[in-house]
């Protein structure tokens, strides 16, 4: 069991520094050679580039020790060592790709280094956040403000990236302006999809009056079911309805295997951003048998 957990744990690390090596990337080869304003302390540090002429990595490095410093102290040593990775990570990548110039002009084009930066931006937050971690930065003052003050935590980020992208208006032309922004709004859509990659799919309802026959071909087909008792709206009548999840890729199987047997069925189809539990999350081989009174076999009740 140890040997399990500590190669998950591993995998998870991996992951997570993998996620940060992957938005250093977009930011220093992408985003920052294409004088685009960045949120986050990344936009800090390129305003003080811009003032000072120390690298962006050095002066996120040094925000990123002191903001890590302060939640440590003021949100504990647990909320520290949430972000304790990516504080050190992200500026430490920064340094390497800074040093790789050849990288720093992959496309030729602006827009299309605004995509670029958006959709790898999003792939590497997408890594980190899905685990619970982060890249360090603005994470902290959001943080405490929310414990201390009770503002809400996605209201204060988004405050606060506002604020920084305003702050880089007067050392950046217009359109650095218009490509930070599209990059933005790309590496936000990806992240959020990259969060829930592989954990959504659809909750399907089905009416029928082959209630057994259809509910009976989907367990056979592979896939859970659950009976719910319902009353029409219109004759008042007792009505059982199958409610049954299904993965992105599968839940055309279940339209067929019901419209094979009631071609008259109704169905309402929901997109789920998340479903947990056996065949999704974890995987409890049970077979398909048709007798129902020989699936009782002790196992609390039902097999």
């Amino acid at each position: 069991m140890k040997s399990v957990i500590t190669k998950k744990n591993a995998f998870e690390f991996a992951q997570m520094v993998l996620g940060n090596a992957i938005c250093a990337f977009s930011v220093t080869c992408f985003a920052l050679p294409y004088n685009m304003v960045v949120s986050g302390v990344s936009g800090i540090g390129r305003i003080i580039n811009i003032l000072t002429g120390l690298s962006v990595s050095s002066a996120v490095a040094v925000l990123n020790i002191a903001l890590f410093i302060i939640g440590a102290a003021v949100l504990g040593k647990r909320f520290a060592a949430t972000i304790a990775l990516g504080t050190f990570a992200f500026p430490f990548f920064m340094g390497i790709f800074e040093q790789m110039t050849a990288l720093h002009h992959l496309v030729n084009e602006p827009m299309l280094a605004a995509i670029c930066a958006g959709v790898l931006d999003g792939v590497g937050l997408g890594l980190v956040m899905r685990l619970g971690g982060s890249t360090g930065g603005i994470d902290v003052p959001a943080m405490i403000m929310n414990r201390k003050l009770g503002w809400k935590l996605a209201t204060v980020m988004s405050g606060m990236d506002i604020a920084i992208f305003l702050l880089q208006i007067p050392v950046t032309a217009a359109e650095g302006i218009i490509l930070g922004i599209l990059y933005a709004l790309v590496y936000g859509v990806v992240m959020d999809r990259m969060i829930v990659l592989e954990q959504g799919g659809y909750q399907i309802m089905i009416w029928t009056e082959k209630i057994h026959e259809v509910n009976e071909e989907l367990l056979m087909i592979g896939f859970g079911t659950s009976i719910l008792r319902g009353v029409g709206g219109y004759l008042r009548e007792d009505r059982d309805i199958i409610l049954c999840a299904a993965s992105n890729r599968n839940f055309n199987k279940v339209k067929r295997a019901v419209l094979s047997i009631d071609p008259g069925a109704f169905m309402t189809i929901t997109s789920m951003n998340e479903i947990n539990g056996n065949g999704f999350t974890f995987n409890v081989a049970d077979e398909y048998i048709s007798d129902f009174k020989e699936r009782h076999d002790g196992r609390g009740n039902i097999k």
